[in-house]
C-alpha cells in the first residue's frame, strides 16, 4: 500500500480509537458503562448521530458545542482524537517491529485516559491501572518468555513498593493511585527504566508547576510549594518516552553507573 494512502488511514484509525479513549476518560470516573448508553451529549443527553461522531470534523463543524443545548463539548474527546492520531503516525514512523508497536499502543491506550482523568479529577482509577499492569506482565511473558515475565513482575514491584511507602507516610504529597500507575508502567518498561521514568516525570512536573504558578497564581496568596499538580500525566509521559525510545534508558543507566563508579 502506498505510504501516501497509509497516512490518511492511520490518522482516521487514530481518530476513531482516540474518540473511544476519550469516552473512557469521561465515563469511568462517573461509573457509567462505556458501552451503554450510546454516545450522547454530557449536558442534555441528546443522542449523537453519525454525522456528529466523525473524528476531528464533527467538533470543528459544531464549533465545539452541542447541536441541541449549545453547551460546550468537553475537550477530552477532541483532544484524545488528535493525540491518538499523532501517536498512530509516530508508531508508523518509528516502531521497530509489530510486537513493539502493539505493546506501545496498549500502553498508550491506558496512559491517555488516565492522564485525562488525573488532570480533571486528580485520581487514577484502579480499574484502569491494574488491567494495564496485567497487560504489561502478560506481554512480557508472550514476547520474551519466562525472562520477560520475571522482568515485568519485578518492574511492577519496583514501581509499586517505593511509591506506596511514600504515599502511606505522606498521603498529601502523592497518592496510592500513583503507586499503582508506576507499577503498571514498570510492568511494561522493566525495573531498569523506572529511574528514568521518574526523572522525566519529576522534571516535567516541576516545569509545569512553575509555569502554572507564574501564569495563574503568582499574585495570589498561594505558595508555590502548596500548589497541587496531578503526577499521573507526567508519569505517563515518562513511560511513553522510555518505551518508544529505549536507547535513552540504556544511555541514562550507563551514564549513571559510570558517574557512581
Amino acid at each position: 500500500m502506498s505510504h501516501l494512502l497509509t497516512i490518511p488511514l492511520v490518522i482516521l484509525g487514530g481518530g476513531i480509537w482516540g474518540s473511544f479513549l476519550g469516552v473512557l476518560a469521561i465515563r469511568i470516573p462517573q461509573k457509567i458503562s462505556i458501552f451503554w448508553p450510546g454516545s450522547r451529549c454530557d449536558h442534555c443527553d441528546h443522542p449523537l448521530s453519525v454525522s456528529e461522531l466523525i473524528p476531528f470534523l464533527s467538533w470543528i463543524y459544531l464549533r465545539g458545542r452541542c447541536r441541541t443545548c449549545h453547551h460546550r463539548i468537553l475537550m477530552d474527546i477532541p483532544f484524545a482524537e488528535v493525540a491518538t492520531a499523532l501517536f498512530f503516525l509516530l508508531l508508523l514512523e518509528i516502531s521497530p517491529s509489530p510486537l513493539s508497536g502493539i505493546r506501545d499502543l496498549i500502553f498508550f491506550s491506558f496512559a491517555l485516559p488516565l492522564t485525562l482523568i488525573d488532570s480533571r479529577y486528580k485520581r487514577l482509577p484502579h480499574n484502569l491501572t491494574i488491567p494495564c499492569m496485567a497487560c504489561g506482565i502478560l506481554l512480557g511473558g508472550v514476547a520474551h518468555g519466562s525472562h520477560g515475565l520475571l522482568d515485568a513482575l519485578f518492574g511492577a514491584l519496583a514501581g509499586f513498593i517505593p511509591v506506596a511507602l511514600i504515599a502511606t507516610a505522606y498521603p498529601r504529597g502523592i497518592g496510592m493511585g500513583d503507586a499503582f500507575w508506576l507499577s503498571a508502567i514498570g510492568s511494561f518498561t522493566g525495573p531498569g527504566a523506572l529511574t528514568l521514568v521518574l526523572l522525566v516525570a519529576s522534571a516535567t512536573g516541576i516545569v509545569a508547576t512553575l509555569i502554572v504558578y507564574l501564569t495563574k497564581h503568582r499574585n495570589s496568596a498561594l505558595s508555590l510549594f502548596s500548589l497541587a499538580m496531578p503526577f499521573g500525566p507526567f508519569l505517563s509521559l515518562g513511560g511513553i518516552l522510555t518505551l518508544m525510545i529505549p536507547g535513552i534508558a540504556h544511555l541514562f543507566n550507563a551514564t549513571l553507573l559510570e558517574a557512581l563508579s
